[in-house]
């Protein structure tokens, strides 16, 4: 058997032993001749290249030589098996020489020798051998170049080797047959491991050679929920910062053998306290000798090698030798091989068998190429077993292919006795891998631990996992150690790679956005402010550089000012500055993306991503409109986040902004007492009134100012003007400066040409440092200036630290270009091209020319107590303080508002005079100091300058503030001077009267501009309602009408008020609905609050004066002692309907009921500043009243008068109730664009319920019966017409009740009638009688109506017979009149009623079987 299978082998070498004799260029080019393995009776045909020799075609590579070798050692098993004669395979071996593009070329080579490119017209019906399928090049390259042609080819072809399928892989080749791991496998067994270590974040060290592979295992780990923090090239300068910085516990590495050590050698990463795991790119194991030396003897890291493991094969190995050592001096390729191998010359070396055996070394991929060789002739059999398969396979095709694909997945064959020994028993199957490679079953691939033992002193390892391929793959699980339960590396949550973002990233402007520290953070801090200015965000002319500068000092010294507090153990976040360019567009803009988006921005060669939710606070520095804007969206309930504001408006409604500035009501009460006190009544106004902060401080003065006795004489506005344009001086001697610091300055400087000493200057806001823009000399002009500020709270090092800092102390972008723009150099190479030249570093900045910076005094106090509250909080919800835990994430920032609402604001009050030191310094010295517990304390006298005692005291006529002032709504309105004439520049210089509520009121332009583009349209659902509250709308009034046109044709009679006044308020109802559909302005906002109330108080006012009235009708019977007027039930109406008038007085007072916000899709609108729960308090009375008429009219519910009108109040009073329990809970659940239209569903629900129950029987009434003239005979029995109730009895006694809705005199106790006689004449025709009117307590003949008018039902008007006789019989002519004669006193008509019912239906009536009968004379 041996020497049969030496002599099969020596047929491979035979081209090689002919051409020993060749020389030169012909021996070089006989490596190019293919190998081959041609055994009798071949079927089928297998081939391809192999690198048999270096670049060179000179040096052999001896482990290509060990897998030819293996396919033809294994090929001679299969055809000498006496069961495979009909399917024995053959093989073709082409030399590359290492080379691509020769791979190429014996590739193609060898599919001409089996027809592959032969036309479809020239091939033979007998062809040779069939192509069962490619062998590909084992390295990457040559693979690379075959599998290019393949993706424009259908053939099979299978890879032996870690490079080449992987190569295969890459370019999406299809058909690819893999008996070796692809990288694929390796990520399976890495997400095994995974969840063995219940971890689910890594990072990614790679060489970068292969980014198509690395982005497929991001995204097999992705859909195994499997993070991935970073991807660092294994060439990062920074790998190590990089990797310790990361949030990953874990770093996966994809290097071959040799990058691994060498980035393994690094002491600042084998340091680390991190698991380190590797997936060999190139399928290397880690053998013994190297898993030992692989870790340093320092390393705290620890290594887990995922590494294939290998099959030993002893009889390939004793074949290999044995032909090796027999046949090396008879063929070239041997020889060559023995030479290079074991380092003999010549052609006797002499091998020895030990030392052959020591020096033998199994290639690792020859168990691959013996079970690739094995795969092919199996599926060979498997066709050559149908004559079918074999005709589909006598040629080339994508049908063959296809075939021979399936199979291969249908293949289950098991290796027998014939087979190599190392493999009998095992199973050869195939399954499809995750990159839809076709993966042999059986592959294991190892973990192995290697960590360094304290107690052992040397490195020790640790099998933690077996992953063995197959479908299902089988994996084995050893004990995971205490120790690495430790290591376990879980995604945070608001992390941009945990799943968060997806691809939805969207890249920003880099120049906006700036993170102090640039890193990624779990949590962010952002603060935002006014870097720049102009409509191409360029200039920083205004910049107030103070306040990013106490942002980021705050945030970087916390922790070390309050060390004895431990705060923030353990948490760490970042510090994110966002360029609003003094824009509220671009502030708002940049909170919603921050609130819904994930954004992308590049800083330090670094993307960093920030996540929805993860920016856990705001501090803005912003002001005016756009901080309005800030609050506005903060307060719609959009954003559970805090915002901690600088600004001096305190105002209930923005619950989530907090500001530790002292409020303008607190500087204001402090100005005004100091004014009171120095005797300076009448003052005089100077205004920035374009400047949104010195604005609301004036509003706050003027509000309060003359209910403490101060008096406002003028209003200068400084600010719109030119300064030349101002009037010199004012009428008081006390002026009061509510002004930016550069207005503040040029109007003090105008003032200096009035010639008076005895002028006080008091400033307010920024216009403290006024000093700042005026000349040194001419300072000491103002001395005696009183400025009124918040106390300095800024702290001493902050000072100091402003002074020391530089560009090179400071490397913030946002700071270098302020340094840039304030000394006209540059910072980077970037600036070089504006300024021409360049900064030297040094450069410090020049606080004395920031002024007081109470403003970042305040930030900077604000921004403590926010995290003051963010480390209560994280104690609280995290009591280990190990790092940010889940609970924090989910209710954080929603606990971390609440604390900040139970946080006080400091309200002391700093009263500075502006004086000359001794040492001829100006500077300000306080003389007083003000807070709502201490109130006012002088520490000094305040002193002109002059000398002069100033006074400004309040003398009429100049002063009568006093005097008639409008005190209700504008209480300084009197005294609005006219406006002057505009100069012959156009430029306007006017003085005026500010109003008190002077807020502008946001609103459209006309009511026309508010239909038709208002932001309603962009909700489909409000067209319905708008339609459907218009159709409501027209049918109440419609039954209003009718109603109405009734009563003028005397169908109803009597008093209908009550019924006329619930009608009014069911429209009311439908009417308010229209202010809830379109969009809230300020009036719209308090006509919404105020009319559905009111409308509701009606309605329910209506019904408790009704059910009251009926309860009296009930109790009082017929008696005529007690009488109850119909007026006190209208007094009672009007008390109701009157407290709900006075409690919406309040509204109607109120000085801001809307403000901005903004909506998801970034656009700006009005909303109410009414919160839910002060919208559903307001209607307390109104459930109070809906209580109220559920009672009464329960416990009326069985009365029966009126025709039961009380049991449809009650239905009416239970559906309400049922509406409101309903509608009030849901109105806090819905979401806030819905909020309004439940609103309008509940308004529709409750007026159509009172519209159906209340007048829908009433309607029907009217509607269906007619009124006609009956004669009337009292001795007669009535009989019952099915419509109405039995009478119970009929009494002698009649009393009118006084809940009879009859005309005015209906208070009397006698039944009014009208009698008709007609005197006959000889024409036949009779005159008119007179009326006559008589009272009696007894029910007679005489005293009855002779005629009477019933209702006739309309569509029942035929009778039978005997009836229609009757009536003739007892009919009298009447001239124009249609006369019904009736048997009795009741008429005994079916479908016909009374007049009386009628109008008794519409109005309560004492007693409806016993009607107060009129006859109407015609």
């Amino acid at each position: 058997m041996k020497n049969m299978m030496d002599r099969k082998l020596l047929l491979v070498f035979c081209l090689g032993a002919a051409l020993q004799n060749v020389v030169g260029l012909q021996k070089l080019c006989s490596v190019y001749d293919p190998f081959k393995v041609l055994p009798d009776n071949n079927k089928f045909q297998i081939g391809g290249s192999f690198p048999l020799h270096g670049n060179d075609c000179v040096t052999l590579r001896p482990e290509t030589v060990q897998e030819i070798v293996a396919i033809q050692w294994a090929l001679t098993h299969w055809n000498q098996n006496s069961l495979n004669t009909n399917s024995k395979i053959g093989l073709y071996a082409g030399d590359t020489c290492s080379r691509s593009r020769e791979a190429l070329s014996q590739s193609l080579r060898f599919l001409d020798s089996v027809g592959f490119h032969e036309p479809k017209e020239c091939r033979t019906e007998q062809p040779g051998a069939k192509l069962l399928g490619l062998i590909a090049p084992k390295d990457y390259n040559s693979s690379v170049s075959l599998g290019t042609m393949l993706t424009v080819s259908d053939l099979p072809i299978a890879a032996y080797s870690p490079q080449s399928v992987n190569a295969l892989v890459d370019l999406e080749v299809e058909n690819v047959i893999a008996t070796t791991p692809t990288v694929s496998v390796y990520v399976e067994a890495l997400i095994r491991l995974m969840g063995a270590l219940r971890s689910n974040l890594v990072a990614i060290v790679e060489d970068g050679s292969r980014p198509e592979m690395v982005k497929r295992v991001v995204d097999q780990l992705r859909e195994a929920d499997i993070y991935v923090s970073e991807i660092l090239p294994i060439d990062h300068p920074l790998l190590a910062q990089a990797l310790d910085d990361s949030d990953s516990g874990i770093v996966v590495s994809i290097l071959n053998k040799k990058q691994l050590f060498e980035t393994l050698r690094i002491p600042s990463i084998y340091t680390m306290q991190k698991l380190w795991i590797s997936i060999p790119s190139n399928g290397e194991a880690l053998n013994e000798a190297e898993q030992t030396s692989i870790l340093h003897k320092l390393a705290n890291l620890e290594i887990i090698s995922l590494q294939p493991r290998f099959k030993d094969l002893p009889q390939f190995r004793d074949y290999f030798l044995r032909v090796l050592k027999n046949n090396y001096d008879s063929y070239q390729l041997l020889t060559a091989y023995v030479q290079q191998v074991y380092n003999c010359s010549g052609t006797d070396c002499g091998l020895d068998s030990n030392l052959m055996l020591r020096e033998y070394s199994q290639a690792m991929t020859t168990e691959a190429a013996i079970r690739m060789t094995y795969a092919y002739a199996a599926v060979g059999a498997r066709i050559a077993e149908s004559a079918e398969k074999e005709r589909v396979c006598a040629h080339p095709s994508s049908e063959c292919t296809q075939l021979i694909v399936n199979e291969f997945l249908d293949l289950d064959f098991e290796f027998g006795a014939n087979d190599p020994a190392e493999m009998i028993g095992e199973k050869l199957r195939f399954h499809k891998g995750k990159d839809g490679v076709l993966l042999v079953s059986g592959m294991t691939i190892d973990a192995i631990e290697l960590f360094n033992d304290e107690t052992a002193g040397h490195p020790v390892t640790y099998r933690l996992l077996s992953y063995t391929t197959g479908s299902p793959p089988t994996v084995v699980v050893s004990s995971v150690r205490s120790e690495d339960q430790r290591l376990r590396s879980v995604c945070a949550p608001y992390r941009p790679f945990c799943g968060k973002c997806n691809n939805n990233v969207q890249n920003v402007n880099s120049e906006r956005y700036f993170l102090s520290i640039p890193r990624h953070y779990q949590m962010y801090l952002a603060g935002l402010f006014d870097l720049h200015a102009g409509s191409s965000c360029q200039s920083m002319k205004n910049t107030d550089i103070s306040l990013p500068m106490a942002f980021v000092h705050t945030v970087w010294t916390f922790k070390q000012r309050f060390p004895q507090l431990s705060v923030l153990n353990n948490l760490d976040f970042g510090a994110l500055l966002v360029d609003s360019c003094s824009s509220g567009r671009q502030a708002i803009e940049s909170i919603v993306r921050s609130e819904t988006q994930c954004f992308r921005f590049a800083q330090a060669g670094r993307n960093i991503t920030i996540v929805p939710g993860s920016v856990f606070g705001y501090i803005s520095a912003l002001g005016g409109d756009s901080l309005g804007s800030l609050k506005g969206y903060f307060s719609s309930g959009d954003s559970d986040a805090a915002l901690v504001s600088v600004d001096a408006e305190h105002s209930g409604v923005f619950e989530h902004s907090y500001t530790a500035m002292p409020s303008a009501k607190s500087q204001t009460l402090a100005l005004l007492r100091f004014l009171a006190r120095q005797e300076w009544q009448f003052v005089s106004v100077a205004l920035s009134e374009q400047d949104s902060e010195s604005l609301s401080l004036f509003r706050q003065f003027e509000r309060l100012a003359l209910d403490r006795g101060i008096c406002i004489a003028d209003v200068i506005n400084i600010g719109a003007s030119r300064v030349d344009n101002l009037p010199v001086g004012t009428s008081t001697n006390v002026t009061v400066v509510f002004a930016t610091t550069r207005d503040a300055a040029s109007y003090l400087l105008l003032n200096k040409r009035n010639k008076r000493d005895n002028v006080v200057h008091v400033m307010m806001g920024d216009a403290h440092d006024w000093h700042l823009y005026i000349p040194a000399k001419e300072r000491v002009n103002f001395v005696g200036t009183v400025s009124v500020q918040p106390k300095d709270i800024l702290y001493a090092d902050f000072h100091e630290w402003l002074e020391t800092t530089t560009p090179l102390t400071l490397p913030e972008m946002w700071y270098w270009a302020y340094i840039e723009d304030q000394y006209q150099c540059a910072l980077s190479q970037k600036s070089k091209l504006i300024y021409g030249k360049m900064c030297s570093g040094d450069e410090l900045l020049n606080v004395k020319t920031l002024g007081r910076m109470t403003k970042a005094g305040y930030l900077a106090r604000g921004l403590e107590r926010f995290l003051f509250a963010m480390d209560s909080v994280y104690k609280k919800l995290c009591p280990g303080q190990k790092g940010i835990c889940l609970e924090f994430y989910e209710q954080g920032r929603r606990l971390i508002l609440n604390q900040l609402k139970k946080t006080n604001v400091e309200d002391d009050i700093e009263i500075m005079e502006y004086v000359e030191e001794e040492n001829q310094s100006l500077n300000y010295v306080p003389i007083a100091n003000w807070s709502t517990t201490t109130g006012l304390r002088l520490n000094s006298v305040y002193r002109s300058a002059s000398g002069i005692q100033i006074s400004s005291k309040c003398h009429p006529p100049m002063c009568k503030c006093f005097l008639d002032g409008n005190f209700f709504n504008r209480p300084l309105d009197s005294f609005v001077m006219p406006q002057i004439d505009e100069g012959a520049d156009g430029v306007s210089s006017y003085i005026r009267k500010q109003p008190a509520f002077g807020s502008d009121k946001v609103a459209y332009a006309s009511m026309y501009d508010h239909l038709t583009s208002g932001n309603w349209r962009n909700y489909p659902h409000n067209f319905v309602l708008l339609a459907l509250v218009a159709v409501l709308v027209v049918i109440a009034v419609a039954v209003l009408l009718l109603v109405l046109v009734k009563l003028y044709l005397r169908v109803v009679k009597g008093n209908q008020s009550l019924g006329i006044s619930l009608l009014v308020g069911i429209i009311l109802l439908y009417v308010t609905g229209f202010f809830f559909v379109f969009d809230a302005t300020d009036l719209v906002c308090r006509l919404r609050v105020i009319l559905h109330g009111l409308s509701y108080t009606i309605c329910f006012g209506v019904m408790i004066a009704k059910a009251t009235q009926l309860r009296n009708a009930e109790t009082l019977g017929f008696g005529t002692a007690v009488h109850i007027s119909f007026w006190n039930y209208w007094l009672l109406l009007f008390f109701i309907v009157g407290v709900q008038i006075a409690l919406s007085t309040r509204w109607m007072a109120e000085p801001f009921m809307s403000t901005l916000t903004l909506f998801d899709d970034n656009h700006t609108q009005m909303m109410c500043s009414v919160s839910r729960e002060e919208f559903v308090l307001s209607n307390i009375y109104v459930l109070i009243l809906l209580f109220l008429a559920l009672f009464i009219n329960s416990r009326n519910r069985n009365i029966k008068r009126n025709y039961k009108e009380t049991k449809w109040l009650f239905f009416a009073a239970v559906m309400c109730t049922v509406i409101w329990m309903v509608w009030v809970p849901a109105y806090f659940i819905v979401p806030f664009e819905y909020k309004e239209s439940l609103i309008v569903c509940e308004l529709i629900s409750c007026g159509t319920v009172l519209l159906a129950f209340l007048f829908g029987p009433k309607i029907y009434i009217l509607l269906s019966y007619e009124p006609v003239v009956v004669e009337y005979k009292p001795e007669a029995v009535p009989t019952q017409n099915g419509l109405f109730e039995k009478d119970d009895d009929l009494p002698s006694v009649r009393a009118v009740s006084p809940a009879s809705s009859t005309d005015s005199n209906t208070n009397r106790s006698s039944a009014t009638s009208y009698s008709s006689g007609k005197q006959r004449t000889n024409g036949g025709r009779s005159a008119q009688g007179t009326v006559t009117t008589t009272t009696s307590s007894n029910y007679s003949d005489e005293q009855s109506p002779i005629f009477h008018t019933i209702m006739r039902k309309k569509n029942r008007v035929h009778r039978s017979a005997s009836e229609h006789d009757t009536l003739q019989n007892n009919v009298r002519s009447y001239a124009g009149v249609p006369v019904i004669r009736s048997p009795s006193s009741r008429l005994d008509v079916p479908g016909t009623m009374t007049t009386s019912r009628v109008h008794d239906h519409l109005h309560p009536h004492p007693h409806p079987h016993h009607p107060h009968h009129q006859t109407v004379r015609y």
